[in-house]
């Protein structure tokens, strides 16, 4: 991204120190543990950040205002999004923007989540989990009606899945090969969770369905841990540390009736939107950052649920209308696929983090530190989500 000369890269990256169910850490402990790891990454002190970001506040992660101050920070930038997963991208941008326009030198992006069987079961009183979600009267972007008894996102994402796989003749032996592609590369991420839970389509078939199609193995891990970006500016990038990584292109979430269930896709059907051909969309993000969708070298997928992935494939049409399970099948989602997909193990297998974790992941690919998951001669990556939106990072 460029504005009056300016470009933007990811500088540094960390996590908590592990990733889990129940470390028996408060949200403050692991989004210091992050923050700190990020700073070591690319050499700064807490002294150069003067901008700071989140997506997931209190109670179950930390509020702006109360980690700048018991870190000692002394911010003249500060955004606080929901929640969600879908602000990965806007975060990263508005970060990169407020650089660009000098309302901040050095910004870093933190977010912390803690879940129901970790620290998060302490928080009952507080407003705890689901408080976001269950504030809406009927609806929502999942796609879910309590009108109707649909209250949460993983039984409207079933109907999504259900509906594609009806429409297009696709099985669920299609489906398993998306967790299994997924856990596969976990095997090869130390931090993953799932790491030594081996996957197979024996094991997937056996698991019972809990809203069809989906299985245990389709669903998101609900998980404790953190993670931590540091963005600067290019000038200030070359003296540090680490191999800066260019943010280049970034387009934002479409907001529209045909968009209004967020984990599906345009013409499905779905929701509001109406049954109709998948239509090619212009995505500026590529020509923003100067690259062809061929140039991508890996292909990072919000995968809150598995049919996430048939989704994202075809709306940015590295496959056409219905073509995502042969195409998965055909081509494989490893690392040593054509086009790597989640090389850390996604939300399904390394932990979900609202895609904050990709993106810590992508960073690292782009600096050829991944070791045994390694894109080889990785220069190009995207980060997508089924809604639209996507950031595109280079080396």
């Amino acid at each position: 991204m460029r504005l009056g000369g300016t470009d933007v890269c990811v500088v540094g990256v960390g996590t908590s120190e592990q990733f889990g169910f129940d470390l028996g850490r408060s949200p403050m402990r692991l989004q210091a543990e992050a923050f700190m790891a990020a700073l070591a990454d690319c050499g700064l002190d807490r002294a150069d950040v003067d901008g700071f970001a989140t997506a997931h506040g209190s109670p179950t992660g930390v509020d702006y205002e109360e980690f700048t101050a018991v870190m000692g920070l002394d911010c003249r930038y500060v955004d606080q999004a929901w929640a969600h997963g879908r602000w990965s991208t806007g975060l990263v941008a508005h970060a990169s923007l407020a650089i660009m326009a000098g309302l901040a030198d050095v910004v870093a992006i933190a977010n912390t989540v803690t879940n129901g069987r970790g620290y998060a079961r302490h928080l009952g009183g507080l407003g705890g989990h689901g408080t976001v979600e269950g504030l809406r009267d009927t609806g929502g972007g999942h796609g879910e009606w309590s009108v109707h008894g649909v209250d949460t996102p993983g039984a409207a994402t079933s109907l999504v899945a259900q509906r594609y796989m009806e429409r297009y003749g696709a099985s669920s032996e299609d489906l398993a090969r998306i967790g299994i592609g997924f856990r596969e590369n976990a095997q090869l991420n130390p931090m993953a969770i799932l790491r030594d839970k081996p996957l197979t389509q024996e094991s997937y078939l056996r698991e019972p369905v809990i809203s069809g199609p989906f299985r245990r193995c389709d669903y998101s891990l609900a998980n404790d841990g953190a993670t931590c970006l540091v963005l600067a500016a290019a000038d200030r990038a070359a003296d540090l540390r680490t191999r800066p990584v260019r943010v280049a292109g970034a387009q934002s979430i479409r907001s529209n009736r045909d968009s209004y269930v967020l984990f599906s896709r345009p013409g499905l059907g779905v929701g509001f939107a109406d049954e109709t051909p998948l239509r090619p969309e212009h995505h500026p993000v590529y020509d923003m950052a100067g690259v062809s969708r061929g140039d991508v070298d890996g292909l990072y997928v919000y995968d809150s649920f598995s049919s996430n992935v048939w989704m994202t494939l075809e709306r940015f049409g590295f496959c056409g209308e219905g073509e995502a399970p042969e195409w998965i099948a055909s081509h494989g989602l490893g690392v040593g696929a054509a086009l790597p997909a989640n090389t850390n193990g996604g939300l399904l297998s390394e932990g979900h983090f609202g895609g904050y974790n990709h993106l810590v992941e992508m960073v690292r690919q782009l600096r050829g530190e991944c070791g045994p998951r390694q894109i080889a001669g990785a220069e190009v990556l995207q980060w997508t989500t089924p809604w639209g939106d996507s950031l595109i990072l280079t080396r």
